[in-house]
This record gives C-alpha cells, structure tokens and sequence, in this order.
C-alpha cells in the first residue's frame, strides 16, 4: 500500500486537509501576545530554547505489545536523539483510552507529556459518552498525525471458513454459538458494524488490549478477532485465516488478503487513526517545534520499513491538519456509531 504523503490520511473521505494558519497571522498573534506579557514573564523564546530540561513522556493508552505500542517504541529513540533527551514511553491502559487521556491533561503544557491519541480515545470514547470526561478538541494540544493502522479479520482453524461470505453464512446457521474478541475501539466498532449488517448473533468478549486478547485465541477459547500486525505472526503460527483486511486498498505484506468491500462487506468502514498531542495551552512555538522534529523522524526511511511490517502507515502533518482531522473524525465516528447500534453510555 502506497504511503501517505504529509498531511494526508489515506483514501479516508471524512478527513480535512485544510492549509496552516498563514505564517503574517502566527507572527501578529505572537506580536499581540508580548505586548500583554511584558517583561513580567520569562522569555517564551528562551524557555523553549531550554526545552527539554527532562525526559519527555510518551503515553500510550493501550497496554505493551499492542500495535499502537510497539509503533510509539520505534519513533521514541528516534525522537530522543532529535529531542536531546530519553523518550519514555508509558502504558496508562483503561476506560477506552481515558485514564491515558486524563493523564496527559492534568499534565503541565511544557512538552514535556506527549500523547499518543487514538480514534479510541479521542473518536469513540467522547462518541460513547453522555458525560465525556474531556474534550478532545479543546483539552488537548493537537501537534501531527500519527499514523493508520491495519486490521485484519481473523478466524480459528475451528471455525470452518476460510472467506469472509464463509464466515457470514455460518455464523447464521449457528446463531449465538460462536463468540469474539476486541481489544479496541476500532475491532469493537468493525464488528458491531459487520454484525448488525448481516444480522449475526455472537458473544463478545472485551479486553483491554490485544495482546490479553490473543492468548484467549491462541489458547482456542475464541475464535474470531480484528487484529493488528501486532499479534499477527502469532496467530498465524496457530493457522488462524485473515479472511478480510480493514482498509481500502491491500497491504503489499499480504495481498492476497482481501479488503471489506472486495469481500462484500463494504459498510464494514471505519478508519482507526493515530495522532500526536499535547495538554491543552502548549505554546506554539513549541508546538511547531515538537511537530518538525516529529516529522522528521517519521519520514525516516528504517522508521517506514519498521512501521510497515507492523501494519502502520506513517502520516506526519502539520498542527493544523491533526486539529482538522480531530473534529472531523469525532462526528464521523458518532455517526458510524449510532449507523451500527451503538448507543450512548
């Protein structure tokens, strides 16, 4: 699958892409903020000039040895090297992505927390809840895209299916025999989709992450998941069938597998995307910084070779685009989701 260039989320037609804010804006803006400051601060120039004095942290919201995981442990030492400090990259797994999110935000606007977000957090919790318990657009920093990741659909050597139309037919023929796991978001929104699409009766079965969730698959207690490269090779191993992947074009790693809609599952759509923030009110020059840097390393040609065989595709972008792509995509999801059944909480 061909690379995203800057700025772009691939073939996914809710995204914005919209230009930056014109540089003789940011200057005026800057200009009139000084004016306010004075001298009774100290130099926002110098202070990020400084910056960092510590390591920065990188959270995660999912636990170690899923996709979005491994994906933050590979651009880390990178960015350590641009930073000139150590990246750390910390797990805070729970709530759907929350108890990461409400980390970063009680977290000082100085560069020093990064957030990788996630459609989890920041598309489907807010979308899932009556209450929610932070903004995604307001309570964060945004400051690049991330990257999108790849599922695939996979079925137990127990199951016999071997096509997705396989799969369907029976599923059908034995209703509520048959359970699934997610350990996301997006596999629990893919398969809500599929199910109410075709009027399939299973068991699902939540976990917190995917990683928890394969033993489960491997053990043979459940055999059908949504599942990233991540655990792929393990399941595999166990002669699990990706029978369909969650994209709109075929991976060059497995182009043999098939995506939804070539499968006839064409409203089993949701696109899973990953971006970098920081706590509401970082300053700009440090966002700009922060995003250059962060740019930089994922255009790194061994970063693309290493976020391929994970199934993820590197999209860096500016400031602008990731905030674009932040309220764009909370109204898509709140749409898909209540398409496919899912009510508030």
């Amino acid at each position: 699958m061909k690379r995203p260039t800057e700025g772009q989320v691939p073939d996914t037609p809710t995204a914005a892409a919209t230009a930056d804010v014109p540089v003789g804006r940011r200057q005026a803006l800057a200009a009139a903020g000084s004016l306010v400051l004075g001298s009774a601060l100290p130099s926002i120039a110098r202070a990020q000039s400084d910056w960092p004095t510590k390591p920065v942290r990188l959270v995660v919201p999912f636990p170690a040895g899923g996709g979005a995981d491994l994906g933050a442990r590979v651009v880390s030492v990178h960015l350590a090297s641009a930073f000139g400090k150590p990246v750390v990259v910390e797990n805070r797994a729970g709530a759907d992505g929350a108890v990461a999110a409400l980390e970063v935000i009680k977290s000082a606007p100085d560069g020093h927390t990064l957030y990788f977000g996630t459609a989890t957090s920041m598309s489907y919790t807010p979308s899932l809840k009556k209450n929610p318990p932070y903004d995604p657009v307001t309570d964060f920093t945004p400051i690049s895209t991330f990257c999108i990741f790849t599922f695939y659909l996979m079925v137990a050597p127990s199951v016999p299916a071997r096509t997705l139309a396989e799969l369907v037919s029976y599923v059908r023929a034995n209703p509520g025999k048959l359970t699934y796991a997610t350990g996301n978001s997006t596999s629990i929104l893919a398969m809500a989709q599929l199910t109410q699409n075709n009027k399939l009766e299973m068991t699902h079965v939540p976990y917190k992450g995917e990683a928890q969730a394969a033993l489960d698959l491997i053990g043979g207690r459940i055999p059908i998941m949504f599942a990233t490269p991540a655990i792929l090779p393990q399941l595999l191993k166990e002669k699990f069938t990706p029978v369909a992947v969650l994209l709109p074009k075929r991976t060059s790693t497995m182009p043999d597998v098939p995506t939804m809609a070539e499968a006839g599952q064409p409203l089993v759509n949701i696109m899973p995307w990953g971006g970098l923030f920081g706590p509401a009110k970082m300053p700009r020059e440090l966002v700009d910084r922060v995003s250059r840097d962060f740019g930089t390393v994922m255009r790194r040609a061994d970063v693309g070779e290493q976020y391929e065989k994970l199934g993820l595709f590197p999209t860096p972008s500016s400031p602008q685009v990731m905030a674009d792509l932040v309220k764009d995509q909370l109204a898509a999801w709140s749409r898909t989701m209540r398409a496919a059944g899912i009510e508030k909480e």
